[in-house]
């Protein structure tokens, strides 16, 4: 009797233990959407190092690595990137999840993080707290006219490049998870805006509710719902058009051990297949799972050749989480749309 009450307490003690550590890991993944007082050096200027990496292997699909590098910094609110996009020229423009940017310039052989752009764009409520929790970035090349997905309150904020913002919460998002809502936005060249959730409709674990905008989500007007499809456990992250007018989903699987493991996916798929209430399947093309990137990758951007539009590069950058065990990389591997019909 004794000892079988023995091996009752056992047993709950290690499930208590378990539970405890699957707790700090999703606490790692979700860092918050409010913060009850600023980071004491976010205004101080950030010295970001980007240190090119050897390794190669460990992605496997039709996209060829071309590079890798490793971004830190001393900054004390440096890390937890989680969106990515195109900005002016040869260059991207990356958001975190503390609701800070960073411009990189692509000039040279190798990124460069351009001095004094480490800034802070979150927004500010009565008292001392603030949403920061930025996790999706879409860009119009004509304007410069930049928007951010807020997660938690599922919020759409537009930041004109004179300077400003405009602050919607789209009725359409309203029920979408408090930390899995707009993680994937994308800008079409048709005015049009792709926006995902990162959350599942359900118990299904492919399908994930999905809206397309007929122009600026700020602006109002009454999206097409309908449903995206993914590969099995894969949750939506990110998203870039290509010069053909398909787009790229940047998918992401969690294996919940300690400390937690990360597997990436690059899928493609055609928004003129989009129907209202119907599923969109996409297709994976690409698959990191491996090595160096097995890795927390969130944002993903194309940069087409000033040589030739219809060839680029494909951008990734990967989320740290603030955590000892995870880095900032940011990879570039080459696009030829002939290479994937």
């Amino acid at each position: 009797m004794r000892r079988a009450a023995f091996r009752t307490r056992r047993f709950r003690h290690v499930r208590a233990l378990r539970l405890v550590l699957l707790a700090i890991v999703a606490l790692g993944l979700a860092p918050g959407t409010f913060v009850r007082a600023p980071n004491q050096n976010r205004t101080d200027p950030a010295e970001v190092q980007v240190t090119p990496r050897p390794e190669r292997q460990g992605i496997t699909g039709s996209l060829p690595v071309e590079g890798v590098w490793e971004l830190t910094s001393d900054h004390a609110g440096f890390g937890g990137f989680s969106a990515l996009v195109k900005g002016e020229g040869p260059s991207l423009i990356a958001g975190t999840d503390r609701g800070l940017l960073l411009d990189l310039d692509l000039a040279g052989g190798a990124p460069r993080a351009v001095p004094g752009s480490f800034r802070f764009v979150g927004i500010g409520t009565a008292g001392r707290r603030e949403f920061v929790d930025l996790e999706s970035l879409a860009r119009d090349p004509e304007t410069g006219t930049l928007w951010a997905g807020f997660e938690s309150q599922n919020l759409v904020v537009r930041f004109p490049r004179s300077g400003g913002r405009s602050i919607l919460a789209p009725p359409a998002m309203a029920g979408w998870g408090v930390n899995s809502g707009p993680e994937t936005m994308e800008r079409l060249a048709d005015g049009r805006f792709l926006v995902v959730a990162e959350g599942y409709a359900g118990s299904d674990r492919t399908v994930h509710d999905a809206l397309l905008f007929p122009g600026d989500p700020v602006l109002g007007e009454k999206p097409l719902a309908f449903r995206f499809i993914g590969p099995p456990n894969f949750e939506p992250v990110d998203a870039a058009e290509l010069p053909d007018g398909r787009v790229l989903v940047l998918l992401r699987v969690v294996d919940f051990r300690f400390p937690a493991v990360f597997n990436a996916g690059i899928a493609i798929g055609d928004p003129r297949q989009i129907r209202a209430g119907a599923p969109w399947k996409v297709r994976m093309i690409a698959h990191l799972q491996k090595g160096i990137f097995a890795e927390n990758f969130e944002g993903i951007a194309y940069v087409p050749s000033p040589a030739d539009p219809q060839r680029g590069s494909i951008w990734l950058i990967a989320d740290d989480n603030f955590s000892v065990f995870q880095r900032t990389l940011l990879v570039r591997m080459g696009w030829d749309g002939a290479a994937v019909p």
